[in-house]
């Protein structure tokens, strides 16, 4: 495999998945997503779905916990097409 085929391969793979903070879930810029701001992309997030999405039950949505959630299905990706 050349260099540059190696190159698109690693850089595919490290791709950062969506999160709260890119795809501008997080309008008040404190680095997860509240409730509400969830809401406002996803209307059928209800506060009992926020919280099995909200694993460390901190009342917040952190980058990690909406890549599982995404991951998993339970939410769909936030980014759309430019």
């Amino acid at each position: 495999m050349g260099r540059v085929a190696i190159g698109a391969l690693l850089a595919a793979l490290s791709a950062v998945p969506a999160n709260a903070m890119s795809a501008g879930i997080d309008t008040d810029g404190d680095g997860k997503a509240s409730l509400e701001e969830l809401q406002a992309v996803y209307s059928g997030v209800t506060s009992e779905l926020f919280a099995e999405i909200d694993a460390d039950s901190d009342g917040f949505v952190d980058d990690e916990e909406m890549a599982d959630a995404v991951a998993t299905g339970v939410l769909e990706d936030p980014v759309t097409e430019l």
